[in-house]
This record gives structure tokens, sequence and C-alpha cells, in this order.
């Protein structure tokens, strides 16, 4: 009896990391994104979102970007934070960028970093829409499932 269940465990454990190796991903190799070669896709009836790329590569657990393009008045989503890293980088118009307690103004072709665990918002304060590319940096070191909050920081470090 415990030989067979043995043996069937370890079958089991076999097939398990077969299929997992037939499904891995090739890492990323250099290459071009033409403007045209992203799928857009809506994520609020305003915000448009044309995702660029979501894979791994040889240093990254994960790179994901993806364009945004935000309504005048509008937000892309409440503030919020992530263990994972971010750059943006604004095309047009103009974005408040709340970093932890400060808000500042970000215009065409400023570079915005949003740091791990760091909470941070994105509002359009203009009269036009404003578009901004997004690059997000998953390092092989953080887990896959990595926590997200929408508590603002006050309410997230107050004693449980």
């Amino acid at each position: 009896m415990f030989r067979s269940l043995s043996a069937r465990l370890y079958a089991a454990v076999f097939v398990a990391c077969s299929a997992q190796v037939a499904i891995a991903q090739a890492p990323l190799h250099s290459t071009v994104f033409p403007a045209d070669s992203a799928r857009s896709r809506r994520s609020t009836p305003a915000n448009t979102q044309r995702s660029i790329v979501d894979t791994l590569t040889a240093t990254l657990a994960k790179l994901e970007m993806h364009e945004t393009t935000v309504p005048a008045g509008g937000a892309p989503h409440a503030p919020h934070r992530h263990i994972h890293e971010e750059l943006l980088v604004i095309r047009t118009g103009v974005m408040e960028v709340l970093q932890g307690t400060t808000t500042r103004t970000a215009g065409p072709g400023a570079v915005v970093f949003m740091a791990s665990n760091e909470w941070h918002g994105l509002k359009n304060p203009g009269t036009t829409p404003a578009t901004y590319l997004v690059i997000r940096i998953d390092p092989h070191d953080i887990p896959a499932n990595g926590t997200s909050t929408t508590v603002p920081p006050s309410a997230a470090s107050a004693p449980r």
C-alpha cells in the first residue's frame, strides 16, 4: 500500500512539473512594438487602455506595458498601493500624481516613478484627455500574487 501510494504521488508530481515546463513562457527577446500592434480594451466606460505587452524577460518575472487615455476630470482608478513598481511616461495632457501625501503635476514628456508599496493615484485635472504609457516592473524575487490595496495609508498603518 505505502509503495503504491508513493509511486502514485511521485507520478502526480512528475506530471504536474512536466505540465509547468510545457506551458512555461520563453523570455521576451529584443523587439519593437509598432504603434498599431496592440489591442484596445475598455477599463471603464470613459477610460481606454491599449495593451502592448505582458510577459516575462530574462531578468523580470513580469514586464507589462499599456497605454491609458483618461478623459478631462477623470481618474483611471482609486488611489492604491501594490508590490510591483511602475514607470509612467505622460504623452499628452496633464496628470495630477498623488504619491504618499504629496500631489505633483506631470505634463507631456514627464516620467513618473511609482515605488513598491507606496500609496499613489492619478487624476486628469485638465480640459482635454490625457494619455500616458505605463511600464510595470516585477522582478523575479517578489511574490506572483503580490498584495494590492485601496486602503489609505493612515488606515493601513493603524493598529489592528
